[in-house]
């Protein structure tokens, strides 16, 4: 038996422990909860628990591992939720006051999950619609960072990157419209992969950001990324989107060998894009490490997106389809629910109701050009390895526009190119906060990236570091 605590356990590690007969699930979601009770008031990550329902299916997963056969792939493993996604017997308040009593059923991706035998924990907090860099909402207080309690825990995935980063179950499911799973993983130390869009398909009632929203893992390992992709990564008809993807063996990613692989280090020659001297240093760490695993790197730049995202002054390009999205389940929302929106998504939501069709495939055009730049620049590389983001920041932000500009900047194009992206813990900052690199693969590689991530887990594992809360 290891030494560690169950709840510290990897989701890989638990199957493992369940099928030796060394403890059972129903041990891990006590043992899970018992950590709940003991952290998550400081850290503020969850939203909503459904505890009689997990402890039902922690039983039917004993009962499972019990039996002759072949148990379902997650049977008996805990997994929190992020609140923007729908789940069946909790609410489903996507941030926002306005929402606080919605009741929908589970989402495509829950229901795969629960088909799995996963344990579904609970709902974890979010900003508002997911609009920010930080986890601050109307619904109650901010979500924290584990290693900080001062710092943010970053967003909008932020309350589902809490709960892994500290114990709170090992592995959680967010969503990425410009950062919001790479981010609060980088911030918080621990593994945020955005897949290739719509590799894990969108099929629930709301939906705010498409052509832009990636579902993905967060987790404490490479491994346990790869579990939740075979069973989440799977196309469905009713996401047109999703079934341009091949069927695919997310674990083949264990046999790829990333020697020989080309990849292009930021080089960021630009004085204005914000890299700083620890960035740098990490990237040239990275670049001798990979050199030295017999990858060619090269310095390189990926295309630069051109042009804002406004229509037009004070008009963000994708306010109207965040205002239809809620005017879809609460018609006449505005007039109902202005007064319940916090300061940084009300102005989102009035600008939305004049967001004019004609500019807004103008914007859409953009982003498509932009998107076939980065697959052509693609062509000479099999990966592109730059900077993620800093130590997370003191405090819990306003969620303004240029906040989420600074903190998302090398971050959210990668939504436009529809990439497969992952934040890779890599180091520590000089107050011994998790710093990270990204991982970038050509479109649909995402078992590339899985393979580029392992080996630097490999040689900088970080699964173990636990903050001391």
């Amino acid at each position: 038996m290891s030494d560690k605590e169950l709840w510290q356990f990897s989701a890989t590690e638990l199957l493992a422990g369940y099928k030796a007969r060394r403890f059972m699930p129903s041990d891990a979601l006590a043992a899970v909860m018992r950590r709940i009770g003991q952290v998550d008031a400081r850290l503020n990550a969850f939203l909503a628990f459904d505890v009689e329902r997990a402890k039902t299916a922690a039983t039917e997963a004993d009962a499972a591992w019990a039996s002759p056969g072949t148990a379902p792939a997650l049977c008996g493993v805990p997994i929190s939720i992020k609140d923007t996604i729908e789940v069946e017997g909790m609410p489903t308040t996507y941030g926002s006051l306005a929402f606080k009593d919605n009741r929908q059923a589970d989402a495509e991706m829950v229901t795969r999950l629960r088909k799995a035998g996963a344990v579904i924990l609970g709902k974890t907090n979010t900003p508002e619609f997911a609009l920010g860099a930080h986890t601050v909402n109307r619904l109650g207080p901010s979500t924290k960072n584990p290693w900080d309690l001062s710092r943010t825990s970053g967003g909008s995935s932020g309350g589902a990157a809490a709960a892994v980063a500290s114990g709170m179950g090992p592995v959680a499911l967010g969503t990425d419209s410009g950062g919001s799973i790479r981010l609060p993983a980088a911030y918080q130390g621990i593994y945020g992969l955005k897949p290739s869009y719509q590799r894990i398909p969108s099929v629930q009632s709301w939906r705010a950001s498409p052509g832009r929203s990636h579902n993905g893992p967060i987790t404490r390992t490479v491994a346990d990324a790869a579990l939740l992709m075979r069973v989440l990564a799977k196309p469905d008809p009713r996401d047109a989107d999703s079934m341009a993807f091949a069927p695919t063996d997310f674990a083949d990613y264990a046999k790829m060998s990333i020697a020989g692989a080309r990849i292009a280090i930021a080089r960021h020659s630009d004085d204005d894009c914000g890299l700083d001297d620890v960035q740098r240093g990490l990237l040239a760490d990275a670049s001798r490490y990979m050199t030295a695993q017999g990858c060619r790197v090269s310095e390189a730049d990926m295309p630069v997106r051109p042009g804002g995202d406004e229509l037009e002054p004070g008009v963000w390009a994708y306010s109207g389809d965040h205002f239809g999205a809620a005017e879809a389940l609460i018609p006449g929302f505005w007039a109902k629910h202005e007064a319940n929106l916090t300061d940084y998504a009300r102005p989102i939501y009035a600008a939305g109701q004049r967001a004019l069709a004609w500019q807004y495939r103008n914007v859409l055009r953009r982003n498509q050009a932009f998107k076939l730049a980065v697959q052509q620049w693609f062509a000479d590389y099999d990966y592109y390895v730059g900077p993620c983001c800093g130590a997370a920041p003191l405090g819990n932000g306003t969620n303004t526009p240029e906040e989420r500009l600074k903190n998302l900047r090398y971050l959210m194009p990668l939504n436009f190119s529809h990439n497969p992206a992952a934040a890779v813990p890599f180091a520590r900052s000089a107050e011994g906060l998790p710093l990270a690199l990204q991982v970038v693969g050509k479109a649909g590689a995402d078992v590339a990236v899985l393979a580029l991530s392992a080996a630097i887990e490999a040689a900088r594992p970080w699964s173990d570091a636990w903050p001391s809360l």
